[in-house]
């Protein structure tokens, strides 16, 4: 019995948005691996460090990507995603090989099965999170049309005269069969190529960093732990950030942790995530600086939780400064950073230990609320004058962040050198008066 001729194109359509749909999750996938540096997209301007998961397009897909939604028994959403694409593409291909109609209707049942769990997932994001995630939600119109192609084809196939059962092959006539039967899809297979070789093209792009040609940021590291990496005092201009506005008053990042001379006229502030690994290669660069130079400059430093992730991290260095112990435990924070960008409660603990610390009493302060609020407290007004002080105009905020006197340094490898930093200590100019300038 023949199929009929109009389900043809209507097979290679679904083909080809089962792949589509590879690649959107493969994109999703890799952004969030690149801490949404360029946006959910990977379309936007590049951050510096993945910052920008915080605000605008980014925070939304870091929220549903990151969450306690995040999976589903212990398996990631992104990767449900894509084995589900790539069975729906590998059954709709043998069944364009085979004609054996148990596979479309495995194809279909799939279907079905992810297009209520894609409700689900819409769902959550709508109702219970109460944000979106762009690609998320391509993704979900994929699977709806998935879902609507396969009714259509089903309707289709049901309305031919004469259709035989599902467990017999059905043949178009004059159709060739087996890899033959494939040749039609070869457009269909090499459009895929192409979009996925640009978004990991994209996530290289992103991973990479503003400014910093051959330092790709160590990401997808395949080690637990990031190897050392040293800034280097690379040939550039030294320049300040144009997009942040020089910083009048410096004294909200005063009152915390500092080496150098309190005496000094040059103030250096430094805001960072210990799970950023920007931050730690700018570490890389100011510890031996400030070794060199303890009488240049006071050096401030202002721990900033740029994701949910960070803030146990940051309860724990301020815990640690009160202990008289925050540079030993930024400092081990940074030597066992990996690519998660966050710490398991064990790895937490641990990490307090190791720098004399008392983690078993740590733990237990979390669990204190009238103790934790006050810190918690703490935290968040120093993330609102951070973020008062150091965001671009537009809006975006991400770490490291690095001021001498009020002017933000350039997000740049030039700039973070040794180099430009003896000379922004040299030439600063009195806290405010690149403000006064500017007015």
């Amino acid at each position: 019995m023949a199929l009929p001729e109009q389900t043809s194109l209507l097979r290679r359509v679904i083909v080809a948005v089962a792949l589509l749909g590879v690649v959107v999750v493969t994109h999703l996938a890799l952004q969030k691996a690149n801490g949404f540096a360029a946006g959910c997209t990977g379309l936007g301007d590049v951050d510096f460090s993945a910052g920008a998961a915080t605000t605008g397009e980014a925070s939304g897909c870091a929220t549903v990507t990151e969450g306690e939604y995040a999976d589903f028994l212990g398996i990631p959403n992104i990767t449900l995603g894509l084995i589900f694409y790539v069975i729906v593409a590998g059954l709709r291909l043998a069944y364009a090989a085979l004609r054996d109609d148990r596979l479309r209707l495995a194809s279909f049942g799939i279907v079905g099965v992810g297009f209520l769990y894609t409700l689900y997932l819409v769902y959550l994001q709508a109702v219970v999170i109460g944000s979106f995630c762009v690609l998320c939600m391509t993704s979900a119109v994929l699977v709806l049309t998935l879902t609507v192609l396969h009714v259509i084809e089903h309707r289709r196939l049901g309305e031919s005269p004469g259709a035989p059962a599902p467990t017999k092959r059905r043949h178009l006539a004059g159709e060739a069969t087996g890899l033959a039967a494939l040749r039609p899809y070869v457009p269909v297979l090499g459009g895929f190529v192409v979009l996925l070789a640009a978004t990991f093209g994209l996530a290289a792009r992103a991973d990479g960093g503003a400014d910093l040609p051959g330092n790709p940021l160590a990401s997808a590291d395949a080690e637990t732990q990031l190897p050392p990496r040293r800034i280097q005092d690379v040939t550039g201009a030294c320049t300040y950030d144009p997009d942040i506005e020089p910083i009048a008053d410096l004294t909200p990042f005063m009152d915390g942790p500092y080496l150098g001379d309190s005496d000094a006229e040059v103030k250096v502030v430094t805001v960072f995530d210990p799970n950023c690994p920007h931050c730690r290669e700018l570490e890389e660069v100011l510890t031996p600086f400030i070794e060199g130079n303890p009488e240049a400059a006071q050096y401030f430093y202002v721990p900033y939780p740029l994701r949910q992730q960070s803030v146990g991290q940051a309860i724990a260095l301020a815990v640690a400064q009160e202990q008289g112990r925050f540079f030993e435990l930024m400092e081990e924070m940074f030597r066992r950073q990996d690519t998660t960008w966050g710490m398991t409660m064990p790895e937490l603990v641990a990490t307090v230990d190791a720098v004399g610390m008392d983690g078993a009493a740590f733990e237990a302060m979390l669990e204190d609320e009238s103790q934790l609020q006050g810190y918690l407290t703490r935290i968040q007004a120093q993330a609102e004058a951070v973020g008062e002080a150091f965001s671009t105009t537009d809006g975006r905020l991400s770490v490291p962040k690095l001021a001498i006197n009020g002017r933000v340094v350039a997000p740049t490898y030039a700039s973070y050198s040794e180099r430009c930093l003896s000379e922004f200590i040299a030439e600063a100019e009195p806290v405010g008066a690149a403000v006064e300038a500017v007015e």
